[in-house]
């Protein structure tokens, strides 16, 4: 018996507190846990006991033979080429209706046009005869101004897969601004179950960032509240990104409060505005690093802690996001085909384009350089990820930030991973 590689302590208010980042197990260790891993730890056998047992069953014990790198890294790649379905973010257009200072999206015009949405609808339909679910995320530019393609897609989507048996699923991720009461309906009746709207901070501090393109100097935050709401009302699961940075960090405690007086307080999370496009590097001095943005969303937490909310918790995944994973592809108005999010509409960046594919298998048995970067892409491979203890929950964080930086990026957790051991168990008390 041995202990795992993967667990943390913390003492905290006198207490021996353990935590295990592949299973997430957390306990407060009493006297015969400590001397059990006392003995483990100085290479000596231990008997064993049902508490032996149990702190096996949790994952702070291993077995002498259990190579628990071996087996993450066999889950990774489980996971990165796993075949169970096909996950498609799609810009019906590019342009938007906002002009946010960080974003290139809204500089390119025009809708998807009919060949490129029955090339996309040809796709799904191969996947779905395999036995594949689809999943879709609509996206953009702003992807309200292509309505009547949204619709027209998802129809000829979710009919495929009523006729092949799997399962369809659909988000998207919008500005919020041009939702309203009929759009919401049809959102519905298209199976969209999950909508991702971004405020930046509190009202003046968003109306000077997220400005619509015409000029007007209208100010957006009241109406996309106003429309978050109606949303909520009708069932739709819906998450509130609040992007952080220097500016915005400090609005934090305040804007939660706001959004708790209209029962919104539940849905927000922190997104961390960094600099990693080229049309983002002049925003760069706003952008808070990693582990200053830690430090916020710990605090944070301890704010959501004191007013009886719920916390965020790490949790183990197999692979970092949909760009990791074989069947997952990012296409914009264009047809041009993507593995990351931050690639969209970077040309260069493109594994081609689905025009060209005359058969859906070109992408994997003949694929082009960018496909292979991301699929190849490991955690595994770099020293720093090998030997850290918190591998299990960051996988080696944004592969898009590794390879532009050359290794992978630590993620918050990295940083405050302690904080969130002590705030788990105060909420336990």
């Amino acid at each position: 018996m041995k202990e795992s590689r993967y667990n943390i302590s913390v003492i905290y208010n006198g207490e021996h507190l353990m935590f295990n980042s592949r299973t997430i197990a957390t306990a407060a260790l009493d006297r015969p846990a400590l001397d059990i891993l006392d003995t483990v730890r100085q290479g000596n056998e231990v008997k064993e006991t049902d508490l032996v047992k149990e702190m096996k069953r949790v994952g702070f014990l291993v077995d002498d033979a259990t190579d628990e790198l071996q087996q993450l890294e066999m889950n990774y790649n489980l996971g990165k080429y796993e075949k169970s379905g096909l996950g498609l973010v799609i810009a019906p257009t590019m342009a938007c209706n906002f002009a946010c200072p960080y974003c290139f999206e809204g500089t390119q015009k025009g809708i998807m046009s009919k060949e490129l949405q029955k090339k996309i609808i040809s796709m799904a339909s191969n996947f779905a005869k395999n036995g594949q679910n689809i999943n879709i995320t609509w996206f953009g530019g702003e992807p309200l101004l292509a309505k009547k393609t949204i619709y027209s897609m998802s129809e000829q989507l979710i009919e495929i897969c009523l006729k092949e048996n799997v399962d369809y699923e659909a988000g998207m991720v919008t500005n919020g601004y041009l939702l309203d009461e009929e759009t919401v309906q049809k959102l519905r009746e298209y199976k969209v179950t999950f909508i991702q709207i971004t405020l930046d901070g509190l009202p003046k501090t968003h109306n000077q960032k997220r400005k619509l393109i015409n000029n007007s100097g209208e100010p957006t935050f009241d109406r996309i509240v106003e429309n978050i709401l109606l949303v909520k009302s009708q069932g739709i699961c819906t998450s509130i990104r609040i992007n952080v940075d220097k500016e915005t960090e400090g609005e934090l405690e305040q804007l939660l409060e706001l959004m708790m007086e209209k029962k919104l307080g539940e849905n927000l999370y922190l997104g961390h505005v960094e600099a990693n496009t080229d049309c983002s590097k002049e925003c760069s001095e706003n952008c808070l690093s990693a582990e200053e943005f830690a430090r916020t969303y710990v605090n944070y937490e301890k704010l959501l802690f004191s007013k009886k909310m719920q916390t965020d918790y790490p949790a183990p995944t197999r692979i970092n996001c949909g760009a990791d994973y074989l069947y997952s592809f990012v296409i914009d108005a264009g047809g041009d085909m993507y593995k990351c999010l931050n690639d969209i509409g970077i040309k260069k960046n493109s594994i081609g384009n689905i025009e060209d594919l005359e058969d859906f298998s070109q992408l994997t048995q003949n694929p082009n350089r960018n496909y292979t970067k991301y699929m190849t892409w490991s955690p595994f491979d770099f020293k720093k990820c090998r030997e850290c203890n918190i591998l299990p929950i960051c996988m080696g964080g944004c592969q898009y930030n590794g390879r532009e930086a050359g290794e992978p990026i630590c993620e918050s957790w990295k940083y405050e991973i302690e904080e969130y051991i002590k705030l788990k168990c105060d909420a336990f008390g």
